[in-house]
Formats: structure tokens, sequence, C-alpha cells
């Protein structure tokens, strides 16, 4: 995973990526016991074109360069599969804002913070997601004042209590 974070350092230092952040279940490691997961989940700006749509063909070819090859939805970077996801709803356009810079091995790199996870997994709302919650607020690393704010603020009501009735 250092090489791919490596590159992805690289590419927002060059402005290829405006800023990113970790999400997932590798940016949840950092604040409960590690799961299992086979890939790295980015939540990225990206610079707009010319047009001002977002187009992932630079951004591509840039991590081909570097030595990524892509893989359906992924670039595999060294051995890790990476998913660059745009910044797709305010939820984790917000995230990404307020990421906190974490440490990996020498690496200093971004972090979506877990209230934030908490919020994008409940808007998610898959079986996985609700698990996910849980683990979060079980770690402690979850600030319940600000996890409310979120679930207001983006219309997370109705996830918030199915993850209650099943888990809570």
């Amino acid at each position: 995973m250092r090489q791919a974070l490596q590159i992805l350092l690289q590419l927002r230092d060059e402005g290829t990526l405006a800023e990113f952040a970790i999400g997932g279940a590798v940016a949840t490691s950092f604040y409960a016991p590690a799961v299992s997961t086979e890939d790295l989940d980015v939540f990225a700006f990206l610079k707009p074109s010319a047009s001002g749509l977002l187009v992932l063909t630079p951004l591509y070819e840039r991590l081909q360069a570097l030595g990524g090859r892509v893989e359906n939805e992924y670039v595999v970077i060294g051995t890790w599969p990476v998913h660059i996801r745009p910044a797709y709803t305010p939820l984790v356009e917000e995230a990404v804002t307020h990421a906190s810079s974490q440490a990996f091995e020498d690496l200093t790199v971004r972090v979506v913070i877990a209230d934030y996870l908490c919020a994008i997994a409940l808007q998610t709302g898959r079986p996985k997601d609700y698990l996910r919650v849980q683990t979060l607020i079980e770690s402690g690393h979850v600030q319940s004042e600000i996890l409310s704010n979120l679930v207001n603020k983006f219309a997370l009501i109705q996830r918030w209590e199915t993850y209650v009735r099943r888990y809570g």
C-alpha cells in the first residue's frame, strides 16, 4: 500500500489530484482494529477540464505512466487495487475537506475522520457499512454530537434509525 500512497501523494504534489483522503476500510483501520480489505478507497478532488467537466482520462494516463495498470474500476499500483472516486456527494466533499493528517509508515496521508466515515457508511447503507458504523462507534473515535450533526445536515435520519434498529 505504501507505493500506492506515494504515487497518490506525487499526483497531489504535481496537481493531477487537487486533494484526496483515504476512505473505506483502510481509513477505518486508523481508528479501529483492522478489517480485511483488498483495495484502497480514495475520495479525491479532481481538477476540472477546460470545459468544466471532471475527466478521469488525464489521471488514469498519469497513473499508467507511473506504472499503474487499469483493471475494471481500479488502478492497480504495486499490488494494491486503488479505487479513486471523485468526491461524489456534498457529504464526501466535506469529509475530504475535514480529513486529518495521519502517519502511515514514513508518509503523511489525509484520512477521513471517524465521524465522517460513519456518515458516509450510513449514506451508502449496505449491511457491511452498518457494521462499519458499529465498529467505529465502539472504537471510541466517533463524537456523538458531530455524528448527530452530520446525520441531520445530510438527511440521514432514516439510515440512522435503520442502524439503531439493527445494531443499537
